[in-house]
């Protein structure tokens, strides 16, 4: 899980699956992070491919493993 870095729509199952694991959903980890949950969803699912929500996605992913 967290391993594929390619943005998809198995990708955003498998962040969602940990949040809640940890106790915590996809918006409120954004809120609580200060990420937009749109614009977050978008990057991971690779709706969005410009260098801004490349980076964004890392950023995400980089504070979702750390949360782990």
């Amino acid at each position: 899980m967290l391993h594929l870095d390619t943005p998809s729509n198995e990708l955003l199952k498998d962040v969602r699956a940990l949040l809640v694991k940890q106790g915590t959903s996809l918006a409120a980890f954004c809120k609580d992070h200060g990420f937009t949950r749109q614009a977050v969803t978008l990057a991971l699912t690779g709706q969005r491919k410009g260098p801004k929500s490349k980076a964004l996605a890392a950023r995400f992913l980089a504070e979702v493993r750390e949360a782990a």
